[in-house]
Formats: structure tokens, C-alpha cells, sequence
């Protein structure tokens, strides 16, 4: 959920998420929004952690390659 969640931040309207996960159809993407909405500051503190882990490994394979050199 989170994934739709950011994409839709990103500025995708829901159609366009729908086609992105291509699992996911109309009502679901309706419904995790919903949710999100819901619970707008639990979620958004996920999201950052997320986003803050996945800072983290691209600066480690980032160092990895450049020792790799």
C-alpha cells in the first residue's frame, strides 16, 4: 500500500497507479487512498522510514562500487 501511496504523492492520479501495479484495479487504489487517509500519520512515518532505508543501501552499493574500481 505504501508503494501506491507514493506514487500518488508523486503526482500519478489513480488510473495511472492502477496501470503501474497492473494488479491492482480502481477499487483498491480507492480504498488504500482511503486508508491512507485514514491513518495519514502512521503511514507517512513508514514511508520515511522506507525512503530513509532505501537512502541508506544506495549510498552502500554506491560505496561498494566505487571500492569495487
Amino acid at each position: 500500500m505504501n508503494r501506491v501511496i507514493r506514487w500518488y504523492k508523486l503526482g500519478r492520479n489513480h488510473e495511472e497507479i492502477v496501470e503501474i501495479f497492473g494488479h491492482l484495479n480502481l477499487a483498491q487504489v480507492y480504498a488504500a487512498l482511503a486508508y491512507y487517509y485514514a491513518n495519514q500519520l502512521e503511514i507517512d512515518a513508514q514511508i520515511q522510514e522506507e525512503e530513509e532505508e532505501e537512502r541508506i543501501e544506495q549510498s552502500w552499493l554506491q560505496e561498494q562500487h566505487a571500492q569495487a574500481k
